[in-house]
């Protein structure tokens, strides 16, 4: 029997079924202390661990979006950590 090695992308593909993903999606997800308004701060300084972008950049009101590639990356580059971290405390 063949078995599947899905990677975060291939998990973040599959639930969100797009590459492109509004940001206050992601957010609520992974940030669900933050506030819409902190959100957007966050974003427009620039200050998530990954890049967002808008589509429409002359609009004030228009939204973040995040691609899954760069949030998968992030994940992992933060799993990544987490785990050497972890191997460093408990062995």
């Amino acid at each position: 029997m063949e078995h599947f090695n899905f990677t975060t992308y291939d998990y973040l593909f599959l639930k969100y079924r797009s590459v492109v993903v509004k940001l206050v999606d992601i957010a609520d997800e992974y940030y669900p202390a933050l506030k819409k308004a902190t959100i957007n701060k966050m974003a427009n300084d620039n200050e998530f661990p990954f890049p967002v972008f808008k589509i429409d950049q002359k609009s004030r009101t228009s939204p973040y979006f995040v691609n899954i590639k760069d949030l998968a990356d992030a994940l992992d580059k933060e799993h990544q950590t987490a785990s050497k971290d972890f191997a460093t405390f408990h062995r």
